[in-house]
């Protein structure tokens, strides 16, 4: 089994910001899975998918952005 979270940050895309969460989330334990550009103007965010093989990880890299002021959804069941 697999878990995610999702790091919402608002656009305009910020090449810096997401290589500075993918080395963090990869130190943790997760990987880059999915990266989604703004798709709605009123509410434009980039929305960036991380997984990780145990929750133990997504839980405590979640923790972590959560204190760092990021947005983060989940962590959730990714599926088998």
């Amino acid at each position: 089994m697999a878990y995610m979270f999702e790091v919402y940050y608002k656009a305009p895309a910020d090449p810096k910001k997401e290589e500075s969460l993918r080395d963090r989330i990869c130190k943790l334990g997760g990987r880059l899975d999915y990266r989604e550009e703004p798709q709605d103007n009123d509410f434009a965010s980039v929305t960036l998918t991380y997984e990780f093989d145990r929750l133990e990880q997504a839980e405590a890299a979640a923790e972590s952005l959560r204190r760092q002021g990021e947005h983060v959804e989940g962590p959730q069941d990714y599926g088998a």
